[in-house]
């Protein structure tokens, strides 16, 4: 018995030797570290230029065609003491006291961020908004509304006096603000046409509002695209953005920040989203349900299929025997047999399979004759600490069946 132990514990030590794979030199485990590491650091490292680098549009200190450092650099070697602050907190704590206020993506406040801009910006010479954002007119509390509207050829300014020279033209208009109230003492420059507006609104690329208790001197630039470093140097856009903005020793830029808007969101969803962004999505959609309706039919209908492989009780049996054997699991291998003696001694004495151990021990005992305590040892003791044990309680389990029959 032991020595076919040994002889199947070889087999399958040879078996398992054959099946398992070769290990690859260890220089392959060196390269596979260090392209990893080498991955990590440039990930890294890309990541980390991508959020030291600033592309907000209109950003003072974004060197990209959309930002507007170069204004801003030029506003600085000409004497005037430029100031970026970032999020309206930072913004409270700066003082505002005749200086020249300009605010960028004014499309984040909300009606609550405008009035606490107002009241804290009432002592500055002049507020300038940078392409204002749809609710401009409720952010300023001022009879005007805004809304994009891209211009390809440049503009005259229609305007007289400062900061308008004669000649001057603009190439650049991205915003077009409208003046809703026609009694608004509102100054209108840069329309996008001659006679544009002529017997309605007064609209343009540029909107001066008077100052007024509330707030200071208002210029509303619907120019934003004209001052950006791809097109400053084009017409005379340099000039009228050194004019609007230079005009005090010291000059605050605020960009507002998507915290800025407080609870109430300046702008919904859909305001924010492309406009071909629902069309699109819907179109995928109906895409989606094509495919799926392709595909099914395609699939026709379920075949079934026999198993390609019949495994032998037998085999199932040994490879379970040969796992205990591995484990050492004596205890677990003599339970699994005295439950099986168990059952078959169940069905000979016509007992549910369900007999609670003790009385069907005293049923085996009752039939058979043989003693309570050596019936509990063969049938329901599952202890074996040698493998001697196990093979002698195994026997005995078997002798019992064997040579106490009930007649």
């Amino acid at each position: 018995m032991t020595t076919s132990a040994e002889s199947a514990r070889a087999d399958h030590a040879r078996a398992d030797q054959g099946s398992r794979p070769v290990a690859g030199p260890r220089y392959r485990r060196w390269l596979l570290w260090a392209a990893l590491v080498l991955a990590l650091a440039l990930l890294s490292a890309v990541l980390g230029g991508l959020a030291a680098r600033n592309g907000e549009p209109l950003d003072p200190e974004n060197p990209d065609a959309n930002g507007a450092q170069a204004l801003a650099r030029v506003l600085s070697e000409r004497g005037v003491e430029v100031e970026v602050v970032r999020g309206l907190d930072a913004l409270l704590d700066t003082d505002l006291d005749g200086v020249t206020l300009v605010a960028a993506r004014s499309e984040l406040l909300s009606a609550d961020a405008g009035q606490v801009l107002r009241d804290h910006a009432s002592g500055a010479a002049s507020l300038v908004l940078l392409d204002p954002g749809p609710g401009v007119g409720e952010l300023l509390d001022a009879p005007v509304e805004a809304r994009a509207f891209t211009l390809g050829t440049p503009m005259d300014a229609g305007c007289q006096g400062a900061p308008w020279r004669e000649g001057d033209r603009v190439d650049g208009g991205s915003t077009l603000v409208e003046v809703t109230d026609r009694s608004a003492q509102a100054r209108v420059c840069l329309p996008p046409s001659a006679g544009f507006g002529a017997g309605g609104r007064q609209a343009g690329h540029w909107v001066e509002l008077p100052a007024t208790q509330e707030r200071p001197r208002t210029l509303l630039l619907g120019i934003g695209e004209a001052l950006t470093n791809g097109r400053i140097t084009e017409d005379a856009n340099a000039a009228v953005g050194l004019r609007a903005l230079g005009g005090e020793s010291r000059l605050v830029w605020y960009v507002a920040q998507p915290l800025d808007a407080g609870e109430a969101p300046a702008r919904t969803l859909t305001d924010v989203l492309p406009e071909a962004f629902v069309p699109s999505v819907g179109v995928l959609l109906l895409a989606a349900v094509a495919w799926s309706l392709v595909r099914a039919r395609r699939l026709g209908r379920v075949v079934p299929e026999p198993l390609p492989v019949v495994i032998r009780s037998v085999e199932t049996t040994q490879s379970r025997a040969r796992l205990y054997q591995d484990a050492a699991d004596r205890r677990r291998a003599l339970a699994s047999l005295q439950l099986a003696a168990r059952r078959r001694w169940a069905e000979r004495l016509g007992l549910p399979a369900t007999t609670a151990v003790p009385d069907l021990l005293d049923a085996v005992a009752a039939a058979t004759g043989v003693d309570q305590r050596e019936l509990t040892r063969v049938l329901a003791d599952a202890d074996a600490d040698d493998d001697e044990t196990l093979v002698r309680t195994a026997r005995a389990a078997r002798s019992l069946e064997e040579g106490n029959l009930p007649r």
